[in-house]
């Protein structure tokens, strides 16, 4: 009677997660470390930086739940000088559950580097995407066959083993030495993901995101680097809303944060208070490079079954080019200089900057 009944929990836990996959309300992976993985954020990051950039991340979501999200990504961009663009290629996958439901994505982004005036920039930004969603059928078990003995009719409703789309993505991105705000609209296609023969388009994807350095305090004589900020995002797919909230503190070289995942005061979702998590980072900068972890502390239903999430990620920059900030022509993002490798606002000098 055990073994049936993780049999029956096992196979419940894979129909959950292929339904999520196929349901046209289900939300795409995200990470809770967004500036730490800017690609996935905004086209428009992409040559974020005065030269290259190397990404890699990691999210372990529920490891309180057998095998339920794991996602990597690792991505690269660079800024051309000469064109006044940036460039960006990325890789993410996602898996979960024993039949090794995944989902693959692969994009190519482009940004460009506009002067609103002497002190605005603005950048828009476009990708292209490969998506693919795949399910190892051998590896299905159901409950009316392992309790028959026979064939389950379930078979029946499964149709593709794996599915294949292109994809697009616009954004935009409006920033000066003191703030940021910007804008990505994904799943432009809406293309058809179902594994199941069926029509299900993938439902756009919205996500405003921001931030305010409310203070700044650099002495190069004693090699003094803090900041204080605050940033957001706001992700919206078909019903599902979700807010990301919070500050933190960069002390030259460890920077840590706070924030709060939920919008409980815009009502319930299905008679339950729309809160998911407080998330808490800390990373650590060693020359080009920039380590980070983060962790969900659950505060939705699923706290004692999920065991929140962990997060990992590594940011290497190289080939950096300091005259663009001293010139003047690019001014920098006034966000930390851990969480977003844009910041370094007093190299930022307000003169005129040409578009080329």
């Amino acid at each position: 009677m055990i073994k049936q009944n993780n049999i029956l929990k096992h196979c419940g836990l894979i129909f959950l997660l292929l339904f999520l996959a196929d349901n046209s309300e289900a939300q795409d992976m995200h990470f809770s470390q967004f500036y730490a993985s800017p690609l996935y954020l905004s086209p428009s990051l992409a040559g974020g930086t005065d030269g290259g950039r190397l990404v890699l991340n990691h999210r372990n979501q529920w490891p309180g739940i057998s095998k339920a999200f794991t996602t990597s990504a690792v991505s690269f961009d660079n800024f051309f000088t000469r064109f006044n663009s940036g460039i960006g290629v990325q890789i993410i996958q996602d898996k979960a559950g024993s039949a090794n439901l995944s989902f693959t994505h692969a994009a190519l982004q482009y940004s460009y580097n506009v002067r609103i005036n002497d002190d605005l920039q603005f950048v828009p930004g476009i990708q292209f995407a490969y998506g693919s969603r795949a399910l190892d059928f051998s590896k299905l078990i159901f409950a009316d066959e392992s309790i028959s003995g026979g064939a389950s009719g379930s078979w029946e409703r499964l149709a593709n083993e794996n599915t294949e789309f292109v994809d697009f993505a616009i954004s935009g991105l409006i920033y000066n030495a003191r703030f940021w705000t910007g804008i990505t609209i994904d799943h432009l296609a809406q293309p058809n993901h179902s594994l199941l023969g069926e029509e299900i388009k993938l439902d756009r994807k919205y996500v405003v995101f921001g931030g305010a350095n409310i203070w700044t305090e650099q002495r190069r004589r004693v090699g003094l680097d803090r900041a204080f900020a605050t940033s957001f995002r706001f992700q919206r797919q078909s019903t599902f809303n979700q807010l990301d909230l919070g500050f933190y503190w960069f002390n030259n070289p460890i920077e840590v944060g706070i924030w709060y995942r939920g919008l409980p005061i815009f009502g319930e979702v299905k008679n339950r208070l729309n809160h998911d998590a407080v998330i808490l980072l800390m990373s650590y900068k060693y020359g080009p490079f920039r380590f980070g972890y983060s962790y969900d502390i659950t505060v939705s239903n699923l706290a004692l079954q999920s065991a929140g999430a962990h997060e990992i990620s590594l940011i290497f920059e190289f080939n950096q080019q300091a005259q663009l900030r001293i010139g003047g022509r690019r001014p920098a993002v006034p966000c930390s200089d851990a969480a977003n490798p844009l910041i370094d606002a007093y190299k930022y000098r307000q003169k005129r900057r040409r578009v080329f």
